[in-house]
């Protein structure tokens, strides 16, 4: 009963609608009983005089039902100003919109299981989008980033790469949040933190404290409200590598990216990898999954090369989704159109996973392509036929807004994700 006593301490605004409830409850009960004794005088067993009835009505004093009035008014009074006080101490400044975030939490837990696969900056942009239709949502994410800040803690701390998970954790969250911000912070002055963001450290630091990754994200997950999972493919320390179409060999995603070679095979090593098991269970009872967008040879491609994964997507009974890339990518997939993407997954994984494919078809400005051109980026052309011959279905449509960049923009690649519910 102690914890109970906790709740009547000075300060935390309780003990007063208490009270209040108490006195008020006991004036309406009070109002109560005379209304109803009145009715009862009157009321015999073996006959009911109606007149009498209406007439005693009529007479019943004026002070029950004021009582009762008053008494009612109190305790719901009472009652509100409780909730609100409780709901101060939990999240202050935001009682008014609990009614409004507990309804449409309900709401998105009853939406469809959506397993996302992927990785980059493509991914978080489905997530973005999703999280507005489920809660229900996992995203499994690549771990074969050695670039950047991600690559430089992989190196010093022996930890997994932390940007990509980041970027899906603060994808899940309320990015209008200082937390969220904060995540997505960047040091960009010189010293040793320049490069790194707040986000990656504080995974790595949380993964040295607790010594457990998926721990790590689970309690970032918790302190940004995230809506839904972030699972990292593997557990075990993967290193990219690729062939070049000519036979070059490049180790390292980073090496691979730069290289900027037509690739003709992606691998992965150690290639006996397995599979973090949660992320088999979250494919085993989705209802969507998808791949992409990303790069498709260093971010989408390395996922489905760990052992478990192909074989859980195809025991599946989820609609498999592939969202192409709107641009192609300098190098990886030059000249590469629509049904390229499906057959590179197809090559690499053995199994033809792909039931649908999503691809923008609406060309951006012209003043915006050509800066693309000077990058050797153009739109990624879909080919109907090919596509139609591989057995997949398509889904077309426009994936981004205008804008400096071409991208998917989430709200619309969401409705065309969702499209694929109701078809």
């Amino acid at each position: 009963m102690q914890w109970l006593n906790k709740w009547l301490y000075p300060g935390i605004k309780i003990k007063r609608w208490l009270i209040l409830f108490i006195l008020s409850f006991i004036v309406m009960f009070v109002g109560f009983s005379g209304i109803i004794g009145g009715f009862f005088n009157f009321i015999k067993i073996e006959k009911i005089n109606f007149d009498n009835f209406f007439y005693r009505l009529h007479k019943l004093k004026f002070i029950d039902y004021l009582l009762f009035l008053l008494g009612f008014i109190g305790v719901f009074l009472a009652i509100r100003r409780t909730y609100f006080s409780i709901l101060a101490i939990f999240g202050p400044h935001r009682e008014r919109e609990f009614i409004n975030i507990a309804y449409q939490k309900a709401k998105l837990k009853r939406g469809p299981k959506i397993v996302a696969i992927g990785g980059g900056t493509g991914m978080p942009n489905v997530l973005r989008g999703l999280k507005q239709y489920t809660s229900n949502l996992s995203a499994i994410v690549t771990v074969a980033d050695d670039g950047g800040s991600s690559g430089r803690l992989r190196k010093d701390y022996n930890v997994l790469p932390p940007g990509d998970i980041r970027n899906c954790i603060v994808a899940l969250a309320d990015e209008e949040t200082l937390l969220g911000k904060l995540f997505q912070y960047r040091f960009e002055k010189k010293g040793e933190l320049a490069g790194h963001s707040f986000g990656n450290l504080f995974l790595t630091a949380l993964t040295q404290i607790i010594g457990d990754l998926p721990k790590a994200i689970n309690e970032s997950s918790k302190v940004l409200a995230v809506s839904g999972k972030v699972y990292p493919v593997t557990l075990d320390n993967i290193v990219l590598k690729a062939k070049l179409k000519g036979g070059r060999k490049i180790t390292g995603e980073s090496n691979i990216t730069k290289a900027k070679g037509e690739i003709e095979r992606i691998y992965i090593s150690p290639e006996k990898c397995k599979a973090y098991p949660a992320t088999i269970t979250a494919i085993k009872s989705a209802d969507i999954i998808t791949f992409g967008p990303g790069s498709l040879f260093t971010s989408v491609i390395p996922n489905l090369l760990v052992s478990g994964i192909v074989d859980a997507i195809k025991r599946s009974k989820a609609l498999k989704v592939y969202i192409c890339n709107i641009m192609t990518q300098p190098g990886e997939t030059t000249n590469f159109r629509v049904s390229d993407h499906i057959k590179a997954i197809f090559n690499h994984t053995g199994a033809k996973i792909i039931d649908c494919v999503i691809a923008n078809n609406k060309l951006p400005d012209i003043k915006i392509l050509k800066k693309y051109e000077k990058e050797n980026s153009y739109p990624v052309e879909i080919d109907k036929h090919e596509i139609a011959r591989l057995g997949v279905k398509l889904l077309e449509g426009q994936l981004f807004k205008p804008g400096k960049y071409i991208r998917h923009d989430p709200e619309l690649l969401a409705k065309m994700i969702m499209k694929l519910i109701f078809i």
